[in-house]
């Protein structure tokens, strides 16, 4: 398998509260509570070895990584290392590419432009305006959820607006959007999508990106991009029990990469996430944790093109703003050779999965594409984006539906990935027999359904909890850049996904709205496990664990409110 070098010119984003799995145990489903009892040593039994199995042709995957298993009955024997062993299987099969510094296999998948086309049309208002919805993948999340409070879901974010020279460039006055300030605040910019990339609202050029299955069941018969007819199948009464889409096919895979901009001369700083120094619960958990936060996020690689020695000093974050509308850095790293780990340590850019981007792949993006990029750049080293700049694979999520269950993995970047103990609870259960071996720089965490233990070392259970659990799971560059706490996991935040959003409540669906976590009426926690037909969910259209359906369809056009209403 060749190493993957190429940036996608397509790109993923799910909404989800995290992916970090349990270390021995996996996160626990709310049908698998009955076997928690069950679980023996099975864990011992799982082979290190991706299965050469032949995926159906309408997932995209190639043969020989593992895809698709019966993850149902690991679910049920509680056999963590075998879920794995499968994530790493799969995540080094999306990362082939047929030729050097080709197209990832994942980049030659549809995205979330092109899956929803309405999502920037504005809504109607039951009082007869318009809603104009959030447009940075950050901003969906913090629409999703009351900011701020205990036991927050979302916690005040870092303002990025982008760079002055990206407001004035005539090629990118379709793809800016305001940032309504408080008042006295300067007004400032963000970016719409892009053909290929989709717009995080901070440093990382995102993407979301489906694979054919599910890609063919949003803008199939179900019209899952089209908000007129989601509002057709909501239940009839807000106090109804909730109505629910067909379920996507069990080929369907579902994707959000996360790339870091690396200049091609001098180093670009990425920080570096300890998990175990900062656990759940305690200060870290309490408010805003992202990579911006450089007293929770000590430690730094400094990036180069090639294998360098580490400099005195790196430094990184220009041009942004706190939640106040203060500056937020610049934040700069030191050497520390007399410290073990250092807080700061070469990388090369082979160390990841990457592209460096010619003038000829530049060319071939779109406008709101190339404002992405610059904007990146400018945020991480101060200048736009270049010809022979290169980007760099940092975070992943993944979802893939096998027989009738979705499972939920993701993946970060580490310096420690390569070394650390095959026992970690991030690192272990690698297969052995993939070509590969960028993969092995990266840590994973997974999620399939099993309850956690008390006694095991990622069990948290939150103030008030009154049932069973899943793990504490989260990607660090993912969710604590969304302004997600600590305690989350992504099953449980993906379970929440409902019809219609969280919005302005001025709109044709009676004030109904899914939402992360919701104080009234209150509802389980970040961690705790639930059923289908939980009360969360009256009077509302559940989306099969699909986020991105609530935060992007949108009406074909600007209509009326009753119309809105009305059935297709």
């Amino acid at each position: 398998m060749r190493r993957l070098v190429c940036l996608g010119l397509t790109t993923l984003a799910i909404a989800c509260s995290g992916g970090d799995s349990a270390p021995r145990e996996e996160a626990a489903a709310p049908q698998a509570s009955k076997q928690a009892s069950k679980r023996t040593q099975t864990n011992a039994a799982a082979a290190l070895t991706c299965a050469n199995l032949t995926p159906p042709p309408d997932s995209g995957m190639p043969a020989g990584f593992d895809y698709p298993q019966n993850v149902s009955t690991w679910v049920q024997n509680g056999n963590g290392p075998t879920m794995r062993n499968h994530a790493w299987c799969v995540f080094a099969g999306l990362n082939t590419q047929d030729k050097p510094n080709g197209p990832f296999l994942w980049q030659t998948w549809p995205t979330s432009t092109q899956a929803f086309p309405n999502q920037y049309n504005a809504w109607p208002t039951a009082s007869g305006g318009t809603i104009e919805r959030p447009v940075t993948l950050n901003a969906k999340n913090q629409a999703n959820a009351e900011i701020g409070g205990v036991g927050a879901i979302n916690n005040p974010a870092p303002v990025y607006g982008v760079n002055e020279a990206i407001v004035k460039n005539p090629r990118y006055q379709r793809c800016l959007a305001k940032i309504n300030p408080p008042a006295g605040k300067p007004v400032l910019y963000q970016l719409k999508d892009g053909a290929h990339f989709q717009s995080n609202g901070d440093i990382m050029i995102a993407g979301v990106i489906y694979n054919p299955a599910a890609f063919k069941n949003i803008i199939g018969a179900q019209q899952l991009f089209n908000a007129a007819a989601l509002n057709s199948r909501l239940p009839k009464l807000q106090t109804n029990p909730p109505t629910a889409i067909a379920p996507f096919p069990s080929s369907s895979i579902v994707l959000k990469p996360m790339f870091w901009p690396v200049a091609q001369t001098g180093y670009t700083v990425l920080p570096i996430w300890d998990w175990d120094r900062n656990k759940p619960g305690s200060p870290a958990d309490g408010g805003y944790a992202g990579y911006e936060i450089k007293n929770l996020w000590q430690r730094a690689v400094a990036i180069s093109a090639s294998s360098q020695p580490t400099p005195p000093s790196a430094t990184y974050l220009y041009g942004v703003l706190d939640s106040n509308y203060q500056p937020l850095g610049p934040n700069t790293y030191l050497a520390t050779p007399q410290i073990s780990p250092p807080l700061l340590q070469a990388a090369s850019i082979n160390d990841f999965y990457h592209r460096q981007l010619n003038a000829t792949d530049l060319a071939a993006l779109d406008d709101c594409d190339r404002a992405i990029l610059d904007a990146s750049a400018y945020w991480t080293y101060n200048r736009a984006f270049q010809a022979g700049d290169y980007v760099a694979l940092v975070a992943m999520h993944i979802m893939t539906k096998e027989q009738d269950a979705w499972t939920f993995q993701s993946a970060w970047w580490h310096p420690d990935a390569a070394t650390c103990a095959t026992q970690d609870r991030y690192c272990g259960n690698r297969p052995a027999n993939l070509i590969d071996g960028t993969f092995k720089n990266y840590m994973i965490t997974t999620t399939y359904g099993t309850e956690q233990i008390q006694g095991q070392s990622n069990y948290y259970a939150p103030p008030g909890t009154k049932g069973p659990l899943w793990p504490v799971a989260y990607n660090p560059y993912i969710e604590l850049a969304a302004a997600h706490p600590i305690t989350t996991n992504c099953m449980n935040c993906h379970h929440r996904a409902a019809w219609p959003p969280r919005a302005e409540l001025d709109k044709p669906d009676a004030g109904r709205f899914s939402s992360y976590l919701q104080s009234n009426p209150p509802n389980p926690n970040a961690l705790e496990t639930f059923p289908n037909n939980a009360a969360i969910f009256s009077g509302l259209l559940t989306l099969d664990s699909m986020w991105a359906v609530s935060d992007r369809a949108g009406y074909p056009a600007v209509v009326k409110a009753e119309d809105a209403k009305k059935k297709p």
